[in-house]
C-alpha cells in the first residue's frame, strides 16, 4: 500500500529531523507549521468527510476513518517525542539551576564563617 510507505518515510524523516536538530529555530518553526497544517486538515476532514474518503482511496486505504487513524498515530508519536525532549531539556535546566544555587549558598556560608563579605538580607 502506498500509505504505509508514505507514513513510514514521513515518520522517519521527522524523527531524524527532531532528534538531530532539536534546539534549532527551524525545527521549532517546522513544528508550529506542522501543527497548523494538522489543524487545517482536521477542519477540512470535519467539513468535507468525502474528501478524506477520496484521499484514502487514492493512497490505498479502504476508508477515510482508517486514514485518519494512521495520521493520528503518527501525530501521537511526534507528540511523544516532542514531550520527551522537552522534559529532558527542563531536567537539564533544573539541574543547572540547582547547582548554581548550591554553589552560591555554599560561597555565602563560607564567607559568613570566615567573617568576609556582606550577608544579603532575606538569606539564612
Amino acid at each position: 500500500m502506498i500509505i504505509q510507505a508514505i507514513l513510514l518515510v514521513v515518520a522517519a524523516v521527522f524523527l531524524l529531523l527532531f532528534i538531530r536538530n532539536w534546539y534549532s529555530v527551524q525545527t521549532r518553526a517546522l513544528k508550529r507549521l506542522a501543527f497548523l497544517v494538522f489543524i487545517a486538515m482536521m477542519v477540512i476532514a470535519v467539513l468535507r468527510p468525502n474528501w478524506v474518503n477520496s484521499v484514502a482511496h487514492k493512497v490505498g486505504v479502504g476508508r477515510g476513518t482508517d486514514l485518519v487513524l494512521y495520521v493520528l498515530a503518527v501525530a501521537f508519536v511526534f507528540v511523544s517525542v516532542n514531550t520527551y525532549f522537552r522534559l529532558k531539556t527542563q531536567e537539564a535546566r533544573f539541574t543547572e539551576l540547582a547547582r548554581a544555587i548550591a554553589v552560591r549558598d555554599a560561597t555565602e556560608l563560607n564567607a559568613q564563617r570566615l567573617g568576609r563579605g556582606p550577608v544579603r538580607e532575606g538569606r539564612r
